[in-house]
């Protein structure tokens, strides 16, 4: 009988260490992200000053407050979680609506409105937003979500779509995703402002 639950209990540690899963490590990007939240298999933490996340299991839900952005069922192979990413679409759609709203919010929120060197959310951006209704970007237009946010955070100046997409594009071509830079005559046409 001893031996039997020592058998059982050998197997059991051999198996469980062979289904450890290891944490995944990705880097969310519109420069770095700081202070985003994300929530995977009932983690709930926040990138860090690089933008990077850390979990062990899929889908990664992102977060700012109670806006929800979106999912991501894979981690891309290049370990860079961008906003198109975050929307699940091809990353050369730069100009879809919801990866707009993705942008605006975040560098909206930059706590030094300079997103150039890194975008950081504060717990007391997060707190503030954490006030407001659940919010799907996907349900909302960027109009109504930026009402939504002013609600709570009064003197918030929101960055023009066409220079939250150039920053996107800048900093894709910084991370080598795209070494393509946008023609700034197909941006002044297109009706997103």
């Amino acid at each position: 009988m001893k031996r039997n639950l020592f058998i059982s209990s050998i197997l059991a540690i051999l198996l469980t260490g062979c289904f450890e899963i290891k944490p995944q490590k990705a880097k969310v990007v519109d420069s770095e992200v700081e202070g985003l939240e994300y929530q995977c298999t009932g983690l709930i933490d926040y990138t860090d000053k690089n933008g990077t996340l850390e979990c062990s299991h899929m889908p990664i839900a992102f977060l700012v407050g109670e806006i929800k952005l979106g999912i991501i069922y894979k981690i891309p192979k290049d370990g860079i979680i961008l906003p198109q990413d975050i929307v699940n679409v091809p990353r050369d759609k730069v100009y879809n609506k919801d990866v707009i709203k993705i942008l605006t919010i975040l560098q909206s929120l930059d706590s030094d409105k300079n997103p150039e060197n890194g975008i950081q959310i504060t717990k007391e951006t997060r707190d503030k937003l954490s006030n407001l209704p659940v919010i799907d970007i996907k349900k909302y237009s960027l109009d109504e979500i930026k009402e939504l946010i002013e609600t709570q955070i009064e003197d918030i100046n929101f960055t023009r779509p066409k220079e939250s997409i150039l920053h996107l594009n800048r900093s894709m071509r910084r991370y080598n995703i795209t070494k393509q830079k946008l023609d700034e005559t197909i941006l002044n046409e297109l009706e997103i402002d």
